[in-house]
């Protein structure tokens, strides 16, 4: 018998939890880590319609990179959306897992998969202070190309349909990229310290685009959804580690795309 807390030992050997941002709710979310584990699915997002997925097929263990609760229930009503996927994961046994910042800040982690997609050199973190003190990279390009042409590469590598970009001139050539999956807007002056040419991020706001603009910092808004990249690499780790320990599992990713935005 293979448990779910024998699969996140070992994962926490390869990212610990100490990696983790001070008040990241990485760990377990639902269930019994405990329980047997015959079927695990990697996801980035818990959204009911995973949830559904998981339950169709039969997967007893959801591996999440985003934790499925963010925010505390305060009651257990299932009228509520979220409540009612709590209690779905519950009725059917499926334990769930979340690791968040710590696979972002673990090497080889979220940000180096992401540089590598990129096909940059030279990788390392560009955030050496304070509570995000090693997060995200920082590379090069092989040769510099003007950014408008990094916007199609990071289009291309990232399979998006289109994104955001904060900057003055897109002819401008670019050869240093720092990048920081998630929501690293306001690590724009890191990157700029570190001396990254441009930043490629998420969730970028209004007035940090002004901001962004002011100190002539140009910055890709790729959407958070770029962190899916995580889905066939963790799953991958998992089915190594699985062959080394004798674990009786199999392992899939999650075919969904939980992006909660349209480009139209």
């Amino acid at each position: 018998m293979t448990s779910a807390q024998q699969i996140v030992d070992r994962f926490e050997q390869y990212a610990p939890r100490s990696l983790a941002v001070p008040g990241d709710p990485i760990g377990w979310q639902l269930g019994n880590p405990e329980a047997e584990v015959k079927k695990v699915l990697v996801t980035l997002d818990v959204r009911p319609e995973v949830v559904a997925e998981a339950v169709a097929g039969h997967f007893d263990f959801i591996f999440a990179h985003h934790p499925a609760m963010f925010v505390p229930a305060h009651n257990l009503d299932e009228r509520v959306p979220q409540n009612h996927m709590y209690a779905e994961l519950l009725r059917h046994n499926i334990t769930v897992y979340g690791a968040h910042t710590n696979l972002d800040n673990a090497r080889p982690g979220m940000n180096d998969w992401l540089a590598d997609a990129l096909g940059l050199t030279h990788v390392e973190p560009f955030i050496d202070a304070g509570e995000l003190s090693g997060m995200g990279r920082i590379g090069e390009l092989e040769a510099a190309m003007p950014l408008a042409d990094l916007v199609e590469l990071v289009k291309q590598r990232y399979q998006l349909p289109a994104l955001r970009i904060v900057a003055r001139d897109t002819t401008r050539l670019v050869q240093k990229v720092a990048i920081l999956g998630g929501s690293g807007a306001k690590t724009f002056t890191d990157a700029q310290t570190a001396g990254a040419d441009v930043l490629i991020t998420g969730d970028i706001t209004y007035h940090t685009g002004h901001d962004m603009l002011a100190a002539d910092m140009p910055v890709i808004d790729a959407g958070h959804h770029i962190e899916q990249i995580m889905k066939t690499h963790v799953a991958n780790l998992l089915t190594q580690w699985a062959a080394e320990n004798e674990w009786a599992i199999t392992v899939a990713y999650s075919q969904l795309n939980t992006d909660p935005f349209t480009f139209m």
